[in-house]
Formats: C-alpha cells, structure tokens, sequence
C-alpha cells in the first residue's frame, strides 16, 4: 500500500512552503563542515519569527501549510544533498514550533489523520513501517519504535497529550485508548508471541496517561474504557498510588527514547526538538485512576493465568506496599497448585505476575500478627512457595510455617550471600570487596544452633529453585561444616574466586592443616598473576577473604597475624642443614637470596653432584630454599607496605616475627623508629636501637620502620644516606635513598589537586599493569584509585583520552591527582604526608615507565635521589676525577672529559659530542647499590662512571673511535 499522501490543496500549500524554506536558509551564513558550526547554526534560528513571516505572506492559508508540512514526511533517503536535507530540517522544525504555539482545529485533524493512518497500516505502508517477521534481515535494519518518518507515532502521541480537550480531541482520544486498532503482527505463529501495533511504544508513558487524564476530566474515562486502554497500553496506564498500597520501580527516561529515535532517523540537529523535561514533583493521581488500576490488578489476579504473557509485561514493574497484594497472590498460588520446584518452570509468565504481588516493600512491625494469621490459613507448599518472594514478610511466613528456629539463619544465609553493598552481583560474585565471603562465625553458630536440621533441610530445599537458590553460598555453608572439601579444591584448580574465599572456612583436620591451606592461598596469589589485570585484582581479594576466614577459624584475631604465625611456624620446622653420603649441605641467606652450600672434604663445591640430588633430604632443602625465597619476597611487600602506610608494631606483635631468620635480617637493614622517638639500626636479639651517635635506646612500647619523611622531619636524611653507604649495606627495598615528594607551592594554590604529572602521554597496556601491580583499582576509567584504609581516603588519578576500560586505547593523557574521603574531596594539605609521598611517588612511576613521548623528562624527586647516592658513594669510595653537580655526573678521564646525565644515562663527551655505550647486563648486578630492588638506571649510570674513570683500558674499538672523534 502506497504512503498517505497530501491532497492537490495541500500539495500546492507545501510546495509554496518548500520554496519559502529554501529562501530562508539563504538569509543565514553557510554552516562550516565541523559539526560545532552546524549546531550553532540551528541553534541561531528564531524558529517562531521565521513561521510568524511566513504566515503573514500567506494570511489564509499559511497556518494550514504548517500543518500540513508537519504531517506529511519526506523519506530521509530521497533528500538528494545536504542542502536539502537542511531545508526539510528547517521546513519540518518551522511547522513544529508553529502548531506546538498555536495548537488549532485543522492542525489536530491533520494529527489525527496522520496518526490513525500509521496505526491502522502499522505494517504495509511504505514510509518506514513496523518490520514484521517475514521482513527477514530487513527486520534488523530498524528497531521497531523507530519506525516511521517524521512524524512518527511517538512525535503524533506526544503533540496530541498537549493539545486542548475539545470534543474532537476527546473523539479521537477515546479512539487512540481503546485499541480497535491494535491488531497482531500479520503471519505471527498462533502459540508464538502475538506482537502488536502498540507494543514498540511502551515507552510513551508520560503521553499517553496525559490523555488518559484529559479523558478523565471530560468525564469520558469509565472502568469498562480503561481495562480496553491498560490492555492496549499496557504500563502507561496504570496509575500507583500509595492509597492503594501499589508503587512502581519502573525509571524509564521518555526524553532519552525520543532523543534516540532522533539519532536512529539521522537527522541529528535538524529532528524535532523535544519538549524540556518536566523538573516539578509529579502530580498527585486523582482516586479514579488510582481504584481502576486497583480494580484491574485485582482482576488481573483473579483470572491467572488467563492472559499471564500480556499481564506480566503490564504488571511488571509494580511493587506492592500493603500486605493484602501478598494475601491475594497467595491464594492463586493455593487456587493453582503452586510448588517452590514448579513455580517457574511450570508456570512461567503466571510467576512473574505474582512475583510482583509477592514482594512485599514494607511491613510495619504492628502489622505483624495480623498477617501471621491471615497466612496459617494457606498450607505449607503455598508458604514454602512464596517464601523466597515475599520481602519483608519472609519472617513472617517462617513464623506461619512453624520455623520461627530459622530465623537467625535467614539473617545469616541472605547476609552472606548478598554481601557486597556496592557494584554488582550477590552470591559470592568476583569483586575487590575482600569482605564479601567473609563468614562471622559466632552468628553462624549460633543461627546454626538454634536451627532445627528438619525444618533446615526442607527450607533449603524449598529455596533451591528460587533466586534465593545461591549456589556459591550453600557450597560456603557446607564448607563451613566440613562437606565437599574435594570439589571445593578442584575449583581452586581453576582459581575459581568464590573457592577461594570459601576454602579457608573448612575445618581444621589437623595440625598442619592450616599450613598447608595458607600456603595453598599464598600460591594462588603467585599464580593468578598470568591473568589480565581485572581478574587478577579480583583473585587476590579472594585469595584475601580466603585468609581472613582461615584465620578465623584457626583462631588468629586477622589475617596478618595468621601469616606472621605460618611463617614462623615454617621457619622452626625448616631443615636447614643435611650430611649426605659425605656431602655438608646447608641452606643460608647470602645476602637476601637463600642458596645451599655444598661442601665434601673442607672443600666447597659449585654446584651439587649427580649423586645427592634425588635423595629426599637434598629435595627437602630445595623446597626449603623455595619456601624461604618466597617468604623473604613476601615479607620484603609487608614491610614495605608497612613504611610506606606508617603504621607502628607493639612489642608482643613484633616478638612473633623475630623468630623468622628471614624478617631479622630484613629488620636489621632497615632504620627504625621506636616508641616515636628514636631513630636508628634494630638489633632483633636485644631489640635495642643504635642511632647515628652509636647511643643505644631500648624499644618500651612500639616499633615502626622509618620513612624517609621522617628522617626528612628529623633533619637527618642525608646523614642515613652516609650512614647506609659508608657501611655497605643494602636494604632490602628503597628507604633511605626512596624518593621523597612535598607539597609543592603550587599544590598549596590549588588546593583540592595536584597537577604535577598532568599532560604526560602514557602507553596504556603498560599503565594498566603498573598500576594493577601497585594495588590501585582499574576495574573503571572512572574510578582509578587507591585506598588508605588505614585513613579512609581514596587517592584518585584522573585520565583524558581514555575508553570504556583503560587498555581500550593505544595512549592516554595523565590529568589530576585528588584525594576523597566519604566522597568528598579534601584539601592536599590535610592529606597525611605519607600517603601522599607514595601516591606521588605512583604517579612518577607511572609516567617514568609508561610514557609514550620522546622529550619526556625524569622528576625532580628521582633526580635529587639519583645525586645523593652517587655523592655518597663518590665519597665512600674514595673516588677522584668525578664530581656530581645539578643533574649530571661530570668524569675527568685520560682520554676525555665526560658528563652522564642522572635521568637518562646518556653520555656526552665534553664539550657536547655524544657517546654510545651500552654497558653489558652482567655489569649491572655487581655494582654495590644500597637497595635490592635496583634502579636500573642508577646501575647504568654508575657502570658507565667505573668505565670511563679508567678510560685508558677501554679495548672497544667503537667506543674509542667515538672518543677520538670527540675529544
């Protein structure tokens, strides 16, 4: 069937208005190709003046042209240029800003007209029709609420809920409502979905209860009317109202559907502008409306399952707030024969319906006994069905089925399973949260205690087929009294999150049970790593609640302590010595590596001989030598964790660590601070400190490991620096030499963020895992942070350029740095200065390793640390010919003078020649540096410094034809 088409009247009207159209683009500048200039030039259009000019060249009939120029389309696709497909968008907003002011009789025919044409040829007509199923792939072209030119259905709806209720709008109204019209898709299957002309509007809530409303008020709205309408419109039609105890959790945003179809029709600017959204309270909704919907939801139940399929979509956002909705539901449920294991499989759209009226949002505690009575009148299968729906009355319901003894499980069970407060998921789901899985074992307990196992038995029965089924949860419940210990670490096998959080709750069986399931636990931190970064940050708050509940069970106050017991435990039992077949083998730390000393004879062998390897005491002191490997890293992260955050020990905490010759040797390079005071070197025997004087003071209270801040504070940071490097020591990770960051003057100005790194470009693959592996959240561009728990804030870098996830994009831009707590931003200065030394300390790491321009420059900070350590050790070396000034390092050799700078390692020769040299990887593991986890560029700097101070033995020839060329 061919489209509605305008009458030879109207044809010459719209022609007239064609030809004014494209004189009136012609009075405004020619819009710029970028898509800013275009809306500006719609945007500059007095749409009313232009409308008002046309009329007055056409007295008689130039409102009608308006009209008639709203109403009948144009195909987008026959618009042959742009010109002309500005001119129809002008055309088209000049007739919507005319009949939205000036809202006549001919222009509401002309509505109708259009309207009633679309619905009644919903799928024939050839102006965009509602695709059918035997459209094939055209179906997919068009969503089914974009069909249709301008206008369309909603754009009709949306101007007739705005005209007034004269007698010919109420005519037309009433047709609209009761749906003569709205017949099924042609050749839908008889048993399929019968789709029809109204269903791709649901959308048009707003509209079409304005109608209804306009209807009411004429007195033209009875029940009879209304069921035909609500059976046609579905949920715009029904009216909540707390009177009839009945809300709604629908939010479905109409401007953003029309917005939407704007964009799916391609006209961008040039659509219809939609009316600006109504920001005052919704009008309260007259009785009428509020008792027909009552009427219809009561009826609805009634007839179940009568027309349950179309009941579920009408009902389907209604949330009931007065225990009557309940009763009734619970009588169809009774009238059907309903059982919690057929509720959904054998009842389908009838559930959904009644799942609605089950939920119960509020019962106030008065009400109580009441309903408790109403509900011994339903029998148990009727309960124990409706049990997992019933919301707030659920406690009620145990009480009517006499299981009042599983009250406090309840609480527990739907406590455990819906733990998480924030993101997404329950039962269990894979999130940073390291508290959801996390079981309080005097509640469970005690809930536990209290329940009948009768009366438990069946209540988990009864839950298995609902959405209170939680799968996770029951393997947690069954952990937790000892049941399925086998499937349970065959999922841990395939690092299953929810596993590992539940595998520290099984009982203990042993005395090395708890051992053995901390280093399980410690394993599965190692080997989640191979895993992108999301899924690995997830992992280890599993891994992390897995702790927690180990700990609880095996009696430790956290999971800190329980590691510090494993791995003291592991250390006492260790072997660290064997004679085999002659053979003295013994593990040692040789420096903070363990390695095992072989000797035979007074005589110390390289490696160990064919003969002793596969004896079981050498397989024992290897696995020994991994285990210490491992704890020694382990204990290395804690510390410094530990420094970094500021956090104190108390003697009785610390004693525990001491028994590990691991944290002792770790402890005894590190300057400490104790009972706030003094600063110096631990000796763990006597727990006694010697500062820079040689004094001694004796630890009464509390120990802390020094940050640099607070040797900065004490006045005596480069005298530690001296101190570490005229010994030889080396720390086990950056403390003296760690760089250090103060708020800067400009941070004082800004007050609320620094701009430090700010327009730095990063490689984002390489951000990503930098900031996974510093324990920085990642999960949301959004939301790219760090959190304090030990001060409740949040430090949040912010990123330009980014997509949805942050390795989306090849780069990205380095923006702001804040800090958050409870949400709100707090001044950098009141930002602990640790905490913000650290998160600086970030973010230069993160520009220093993932930068992705070539004039990136080192930071201050690192520059300044770079100099003191080279200064100190220049001087403890008793090195001459080599000074450090600024940021270079400035050698005088016997060939040539030489300067390398301390950010890049890059050499010139002096005055200005540059020199390659690319120093041999071996180098850079015998230099002498004063932490273990290296600067790699400080190693290259110092190899090239010992290379060219004894320039004179340089046998390269390419590096000596460079020297000759530049001296």
């Amino acid at each position: 069937m061919p489209s509605r088409r305008p009458l030879p009247e109207q044809a010459t009207r719209l022609a007239a208005l064609r030809a004014f159209c494209d004189r009136a683009l012609d009075a405004y500048r020619e819009p710029g190709t970028d898509e800013e200039s275009e809306i500006d030039f719609w945007e500059d259009l007095d749409l009313l003046r232009i409308a008002d000019d046309w009329v007055r060249q056409h007295p008689e009939d130039g409102p009608k042209a308006l009209a008639d120029g709203f109403v009948f389309p144009t195909v987008w696709d026959d618009l042959q240029d742009h010109r002309d497909q500005r001119r129809y968008g002008l055309q088209y907003q000049l007739c919507d800003a005319w009949i939205t002011a000036h809202p006549d009789a001919y222009a509401l025919e002309q509505i109708c007209s259009r309207l009633r044409h679309m619905l009644q040829f919903a799928f024939e007509d050839s102006d965009y029709p509602l695709p059918t199923e035997e459209d094939g792939p055209a179906y997919y072209r068009r969503s089914p609420d974009q069909a249709w030119a301008f206008p369309d259905v909603q754009a009709c709806i949306n101007r007739l809920s705005n005209y007034p209720s004269t007698p010919a709008w109420q005519s037309f109204a009433e047709w609209l409502l009761d749906g003569s019209w709205n017949r099924a898709q042609p050749s839908s299957a008889p048993d399929g979905e019968q789709r029809r002309v109204a269903d791709p509007y649901h959308y048009l809530h707003r509209d079409i209860k304005c109608i209804a409303l306009g209807l009411l008020a004429a007195g033209r709205l009875d029940y009879p009317r209304f069921v035909r309408a609500a059976d046609t419109w579905g949920r715009a039609m029904m009216f909540y109202s707390d009177v009839a105890g009945l809300g709604s959790d629908e939010a479905f945003d109409e401007d953003d559907a029309d917005d939407e179809a704007a964009q799916a029709q391609d006209l961008d600017d040039e659509s219809p502008q939609s009316d600006a959204p109504d920001t005052e309270e919704p009008a309260a909704v007259p009785p009428e409306l509020a008792n027909f919907t009552a009427r219809y939801a009561e009826s609805a139940l009634a007839g179940l399952p009568d027309n349950a399929e179309r009941l579920a979509d009408i009902l389907g956002s209604v949330e009931v707030y007065q225990s009557r909705w309940l009763l009734q539901a619970l009588a169809v449920v009774e009238r059907l024969g309903m059982t919690p294991d057929g509720f959904f499989d054998r009842f389908g759209d009838t559930a959904a319906v009644l799942e609605r009226f089950l939920l119960l949002q509020e019962l106030p505690r008065e009400q109580s006994a009441e309903l408790l009575a109403a509900l011994r009148g339903f029998s148990k299968n009727t309960l124990l069905t409706a049990l997992p729906y019933a919301g707030h009355a659920s406690r009620v319901v145990l009480d009517a089925l006499g299981w009042s003894d599983l009250q406090a499980f309840q609480r527990e069970y739907l406590n455990i399973a819906l733990a998480p407060q924030s993101g997404w998921g329950s039962d269990l789901p894979n999130t940073l949260d390291e508290t959801v899985g996390v079981v309080d074992r005097y509640l469970l307990d005690k809930a536990l205690a209290e329940a009948d196992p009768d009366h438990l038995r069946q209540y988990l029965a009864a839950l298995k087929p609902s959405h209170w089924a939680f799968p996770e949860t029951r393997v947690l419940l069954d952990a937790y009294q000892g049941i399925g210990r086998p499937a349970l670490e065959k999922k841990l096998t395939r690092h299953a999150q929810a596993a590992m959080r539940i595998y520290g709750l099984l009982p203990v069986t042993d005395a090395d049970d708890v051992r053995q399931r901390y280093l399980t636990l410690k394993k599965l931190h190692k080997e989640v790593r191979k895993y992108g970064a999301e899924r690995q940050a997830n992992s280890h708050a599993a891994v992390q609640a897995g702790l927690e509940n180990l700990a609880r069970v095996a009696g430790y106050p956290s999971a800190m302590r329980l590691e510090w017991a494993m791995e003291s435990e592991i250390a006492e039992s260790a072997l660290t010595a064997a004679t085999i077949d002659g053979y003295e083998v013994t593990l040692v730390i040789d420096g903070l590596s363990p390695t095992l000393h072989i000797c035979k004879a007074g005589k110390t062998l390289k490696t160990a001989p064919p003969a002793i390897r596969k004896s079981a005491d050498f397989v024992a002191l290897k696995a020994q030598q991994a285990l210490l490997k491992d704890q020694i890293a382990r204990f290395c992260r804690t510390l410094e964790a530990m420094m970094s955050s500021g956090e104190t020990l108390a003697l009785d905490e610390l004693k525990p660590l001491l028994n590990m010759p691991a944290v002792r040797l770790l402890l005894e390079q590190l300057i400490v601070q104790v009972d706030d005071a003094a600063l110096g070197w631990l000796d763990t025997a006597t727990l006694t400190v010697t500062d820079l004087e040689g004094r001694q003071h004796t630890a009464a209270k509390t120990l802390r490991i020094a940050h640099p801040f607070h040797l900065f504070t004490a006045g005596q940071l480069s005298a530690w620096q001296k101190d570490v490097v005229s010994h030889r020591r080396v720390q086990p990770f950056k403390q003296a030499f760690r760089e250090l960051y103060l708020l800067t003057p400009a941070e004082k100005d800004s007050g609320l963020w620094s701009n430090r790194f700010a327009g730095h470009r990063l490689k984002s693959n390489v951000a990503a895992r930098l900031l996974q592996a510093r324990n920085w959240s990642t999960s949301s561009v959004e939301d790219i942070y760090y959190e304090s728990k030990e001060h409740g804030i949040y430090a949040l870098f912010n990123f330009l350029e980014t997509g949805h996830y942050l390795s989306e994009t090849e780069h990205f831009i380095f923006d702001t740095i804040a800090f958050y707590r409870e949400q709100k931003a707090i001044p950098l200065e009141h930002v602990p200065p640790l905490l913000f030394s650290e998160v600086m300390r970030d973010a230069d790491l993160l520009v220093s390793v993932a930068h992705a321009a070539d004039g990136y420059s080192t930071s201050n900070e690192t520059l300044q640390r770079r100099a003191e350590l080279v200064a100190e050790l220049i001087q403890g070396l008793g090195l001459r010919n080599v000074e450090c000034a600024g940021h270079f390092l400035h050698i005088t050799g016997q060939r040539a003078n030489y300067r390398i700078h301390l950010g890049s390692a890059v050499i010139h020769i002096e005055p200005g020649n540059y020199l390659c040299i690319v120093p041999a990887s071996r180098n850079v593991t015998e230099l002498y540096l004063p932490f273990a986890d290296t600067d790699k560029i400080m190693a290259e700097v110092l190899s090239k410094m010992f290379l060219l101070l004894d320039d004179m033995n340089i046998t390269d020839s390419l590096i000596l034809e460079q020297i000759q060329q530049g001296g």
